[in-house]
């Protein structure tokens, strides 16, 4: 049986693909990332990083394929809370997480 997948979709925060999730379709993705309590949580993400984030300098994407395939990844551990909204933190392993 074919199992089907959410779509995923990526915040890239100057031009780079740092935050995954699952949405509906573009126009949701956007609301998500333009909601208080994402951004509350992308907030919180860097609340130890004295430079923060620019959410100006950010754009909601539909992810690539190896985007996806991270997120799923993540995703995949931590199946046990699928009920709750999970925003993976895309970080590649050949440079350091910004």
């Amino acid at each position: 049986m074919l199992c089907r997948h959410r779509p995923i979709f990526v915040l890239a925060i100057g031009g780079e693909a740092t935050f995954a999730f699952e949405a509906d379709s573009l126009a949701q993705a956007r609301e998500f990332a333009d909601s208080p309590w994402f951004t509350r949580a992308i907030n919180e993400f860097y609340a130890n990083n004295p430079h923060g984030w620019n959410n100006g300098a950010a754009r909601t994407r539909a992810a690539t394929e190896p985007e996806a395939s991270a997120y799923r990844d993540y995703a995949d551990e931590f199946a046990d809370v699928s009920h709750r909204f999970l925003i993976a933190h895309l970080c590649e392993t050949d440079r350091a997480c910004k």
